[in-house]
């Protein structure tokens, strides 16, 4: 019996030997032609394939090949092994008493289609949800992936057929779920495997256009006509400095992601189409290189699987955009955050250029600009083109991208305000609970130019270390450390479920709090966008000490004898008593009025990333990897046969199913396929925190060895759900402010779930 095949039909993965080659070929990227397979050897057979990526080990490594939902180990913990035995066992879980909530795992990277071999990649991210149809949710994730920059470069997925374009590094895959199986599968009694509920998997993306709006081509060998822009000059030549062995092009770092159903904010509200909106967070340029052009956000036309690139926020690279309500059905609102110029290095020639150009109205020089921004908010017409005029049959006008105005926060800037102390001093130095500062977005005078290309030179990421345009005398925008230099990154950012225009923003530094624009309304009533809008910042949390409202639940034990309220990041003991690189952050509607917010921490923590739930609480939830963690340390994994070497893991996105899956007294369920028309989010809303059901990420940086080298999936993460059942639900609140926000926070990598008294 050929080896290969045997192994998948043990597995139950293939019927015959053709059908062999044609789940393995996907895998590593390629295709099989029309022509009569005669397969002998295994060897044979599999090297005969051009261009594959076949090892000697593929054929063992074959054993770990499973189906989708297949592996319920998780690879996340509620404390550290120690030395128990039991708990150091490659391809079985640690300890799993996580104190405030349950987790299942519903997909593990590696696991594949069985009909059409697609396999998941690593490492995931960005995550969100819908109805496919009556009975089908699914379930769209991003990998957030670096191709051939580091670790291991992914197999490649193929846009544009029949041109058949690759690209290896992030992919963006979905999966589909029976939806009543998905309702009960974190009930007593449901199987431990979600294999029974996974209906279909795959790539997400089937065509894909650049920025000017055409079909991406592939990559020749000194420049290419139709690039994906992101890898090339203004001349199309490719500048990254490392190329893909596999594919044309490097779709690099997928970060966080935001999933926005049609009319989710009520009747007309919203976008028009269901959409997944992404982006590509930092690259690595060559030195040398002219002409940059930068990284543009995606948007994925979910019906058609087709995927815009764009440049209405510019091209600086973001970590996670989502949509806001604007309170009308005529316009959209949109919040980046994140990097603003991770390129690589600081391209003095290209800050040069800049100078030559343009021209700071305090007559200093402009500086390389990552992470001198704020934070930012762009509103968009609906049904417009790039000229304003009508079209409601293209997806970019129909949907607001194509006619709109990009804003930036901005405050006084006199001595002694916050503004003059910078933000990231000023949460670690003055700022309180409940302490607010008062501003405004201002328009910048960047102006989009959609279907366009420019030199990066030109871009808006620039402009925020200039005065803002109209704002009164003395005003600057609010970056974190000043307008000359880089401070901590603005991280996730996530709308006020409940509708409002308001949005959470976290940071780095560990300190995160809400904008309130709320009469953005009525500054768009006359069909106009406005020179600015009214905001308020209110910080929920600063850079303080943590460790009295941490509740660990008796979990969160570290290795070397601390615990998770406290996070030890570079060998400290005791650790960092503050938050630590907030990395994920959602926030979460419930019922009785109550708010929670997931965030999670991208910190290094040496014992294990924390997870956290919290009402006036940090309620600690679960902990993962580290470089001196007892597991890592033994090199095993709740997935057997992948891990590398020590090192950090990451929880990462976050999505709310409660709404997706609410019943009525008849078990019917209360949401329709099509346009929500602010149901969805209703109905969330109504459903008590401790019946949730959350989706969360895992990315496992251990998890890169063994079979996933045969494979090339990169490391191996899981995709969780989350029943927060065993959350304490009393939460004291000033009898004055009925209002709570709630925060589930991801620290070393830690899942924790906080809320916060909003004044």
């Amino acid at each position: 019996m050929w080896g290969c095949e045997g192994i998948l039909q043990g597995r139950g993965l293939l019927r015959s030997r053709r059908q062999g080659l044609e789940l393995l070929l996907p895998v590593v990227g390629l295709r099989i032609s029309g022509r009569r397979l005669r397969v002998r050897e295994d060897d044979e057979a599999l090297a005969g394939v051009p261009g594959a990526m076949f090892p000697p080990a593929l054929c063992a490594d074959m054993q770990h090949l499973k189906p989708v939902g297949h592996r319920s180990s998780q690879i996340c913990e509620a404390s550290d092994a120690g030395s128990t035995a039991s708990l150091l066992v490659d391809g079985s879980p640690g300890n799993i008493s996580f104190p405030h909530g349950m987790l299942k795992v519903l997909a593990t990277v590696g696991e594949v289609n069985p009909r059409t071999g697609a396999m998941l990649t690593g490492v995931p991210d960005g995550n969100g949800a819908y109805l496919k149809s009556a009975e089908v949710v699914r379930l769209i994730y991003q990998s957030e992936s670096y191709g051939p920059l580091t670790r291991q470069e992914t197999f490649p997925f193929f846009v544009n057929e029949p041109e058949h374009v690759g690209f290896t590094g992030s992919h963006i895959h979905f999966i589909d779920l029976n939806r009543s199986l998905l309702a009960n599968f974190l009930n007593d009694g449901a199987p431990a495997s979600a294999e029974h509920m996974v209906i279909d998997s795959g790539e997400a993306v089937q065509k894909m256009y650049n920025l000017k709006r055409e079909l991406v081509g592939k990559r020749g060998a000194a420049s290419s006509s139709r690039p994906h822009h992101s890898n090339v000059n203004l001349a199309g030549e490719y500048i990254v400095i490392k190329t893909p062995s596999k594919a044309d092009w490097l779709m690099q770092s997928l970060c966080s992601a935001h999933l926005a159903p049609a009319f989710q904010w009520g009747e007309g509200m919203g976008v028009q189409d269901d959409l997944f909106i992404t982006n590509e967070e930092w690259i690595s340029y060559e030195s040398t290189a002219q002409g940059l052009i930068g990284l543009p956000a995606h948007v994925l036309d979910l019906a058609r699987n087709e995927l815009w690139a764009i440049s209405a926020f510019g091209l600086g690279g973001f970590e996670k955009i989502v949509e806001v309500n604007t309170g009308t059905k005529d316009f959209v609102a949109f919040v980046p955050s994140g990097y603003n110029g991770a390129f690589g290095g600081n391209f003095p020639e290209i800050v040069a250029q800049r100078n030559g150009n343009f021209s700071r109205s305090d007559g200093g020089s402009y500086v390389w600009p990552e992470n001198i921004v704020p934070t930012r908010l762009f509103l968009g017409k609906k049904g417009a083109n790039k000229d304003g005029n009508s079209d409601n049959t293209a997806f970019l006008a129909r949907n607001g991208f194509e006619f709109g105005a990009l804003y930036g926060f901005a405050t006084d800037c006199a001595a002694g305000t916050p503004g003059a102390e910078g933000r990231d001093n000023w949460h670690k130095n003055t700022a309180t609970a409940g302490a607010k500062v008062t501003g405004a977005f201002y328009r910048l005078r960047w102006k989009d130019a959609p279907g366009t290309v420019k030199d990066f030179v030109h871009d808006a990421a620039w402009e925020f270390q200039d005065a803002p345009d109209g704002a009164p005398a003395g005003w600057c925008f609010w970056n974190a450390n000043g307008k000359d230099a880089s401070g901590a990154k603005t991280e996730h950012v996530s709308p006020d479920p409940r509708g409002g225009a308001r949005v959470l923003q976290g940071s780095t530094a560990g300190y995160f709090g809400i904008y309130d624009f709320s009469e953005v309304t009525a500054k768009l009533a006359s069909g106009t966008l406005p020179a600015s809008i009214p905001a308020t910042y209110t910080c929920l949390q600063p850079e303080s000490d943590i460790t009295s409202m941490i509740d660990l639940g008796g979990a969160g034990q570290y290795a070397d004898g601390q615990t998770a309220v406290v996070n030890p990041d570079q060998g400290q003991n005791p650790g960092k008593k503050t938050f630590e690189d907030v990395d994920g952050l959602e926030w979460l509607a419930a019922a009785g009025g109550e708010d929670y917010v997931v965030i999670h921490e991208d910190s290094g923590n040496d014992f294990g990333e924390r997870k956290f739930l919290t009402p006036m609480k940090y309620y600690f939830v679960a902990m993962s990897g580290g470089t001196k963690n007892s597991r890592s340390l033994a090199k095993v994994s709740g997935v057997a046969g992948v891990m590398k070497s020590p090192n950090s893991h990451e929880f990462s996105g976050a999505t709310d199913l409660s709404g997706l899956l609410a019943r009525d007294a008849s078990g019917a369920f209360r949401l329709a396929a099509g346009p929500q028309n602010g149901m969805g989010r209703k109905l969330a809303m109504e459903v008590p925190v401790g019946n949730k059901d959350i989706v969360v990420s895992l990315q496992a940086h251990s998890n890169w060895g063994g079979w996933t080298e045969s494979f090339h999936s990169d490391a191996v993460g899981q995709l969780y759900i989350h029943l927060q059942a065993k959350l304490a639900f009393v939460v004291s609140r000033a009898a004055a402010d009925p209002k709570s926000i709630a925060c589930p926070i991801h620290v070393a990598d830690t899942f924790f779930l906080f809320s916060h008294d909003l004044v």
